[in-house]
């Protein structure tokens, strides 16, 4: 059934003038994305600039150790709140 209506269409395309189908395709309505939601990636980034802005750097702790566990306890507290 597709195949059959798009031969017909592409007839009626072929035996149409370059005016006839840009009188067609002003009429066409096509329809888009109007607003694109982006809170889920604004979360994102607020979360990554809240982990960098409070995360230790490695010179800041004793050892790596502490480092680790230190910026993990961040990582923790960023991801839940």
């Amino acid at each position: 059934m597709t195949n059959s209506i798009e031969q017909q269409l592409n007839e009626l395309m072929a035996s149409m003038t370059a005016e006839q189908i840009r009188k067609v395709l002003t009429q066409v309505k096509t329809s888009g994305p109007i607003k694109v939601d982006s809170r889920y990636k604004l979360r994102r980034i607020r979360a990554t600039e809240l982990y960098h802005s409070s995360a230790p750097k490695p010179h800041m702790c004793n050892d790596f150790s502490d480092y680790v566990s230190h910026s993990d306890a961040i990582r923790e507290q960023v991801m839940q709140g």
